[in-house]
């Protein structure tokens, strides 16, 4: 068995990318993604199937989305956050983890990250 599986969450897909989430966030289909990244719809069924493109695809899929080529690698859900906590302090990121928790706690009071 591969390393990379033991070492993934239950929420991470089977595949290292997020390319189909992606696409669905924009309301793209895979030939509409084939036909704008110049790629075969076989190219990219392989990618949805959990491939990784080459790293020219990767450049080019992430001009599509408009996001960073890291990106690719997170959910569209979570880039967000990636995003808006770089470049802050360690304070600035401790607060924004705190205000999180605060407002993800269960009724026992735990956040489901350290207790």
């Amino acid at each position: 068995m591969s390393n990379i599986k033991l070492l993934r969450s239950v929420d991470m897909p089977d595949r290292l990318h997020f390319i189909p989430e992606w696409a669905e966030k924009k309301g793209m289909k895979q030939v509409e993604v084939a036909l704008r990244v110049g790629a075969s719809q076989g190219v990219v069924s392989r990618w949805y199937a959990g491939n990784m493109p080459l790293n020219d695809y990767l450049a080019k899929l992430a001009d599509l989305f408009g996001i960073e080529v890291h990106g690719l690698f997170l959910h569209p859900d979570e880039y967000w956050i990636s995003k808006m906590l770089r470049g802050r302090s360690p304070a600035e990121r401790q607060k924004a983890i705190d205000m999180l928790e605060l407002l993800f706690k269960d009724e026992d009071g735990r956040t489901g990250t350290n207790g």
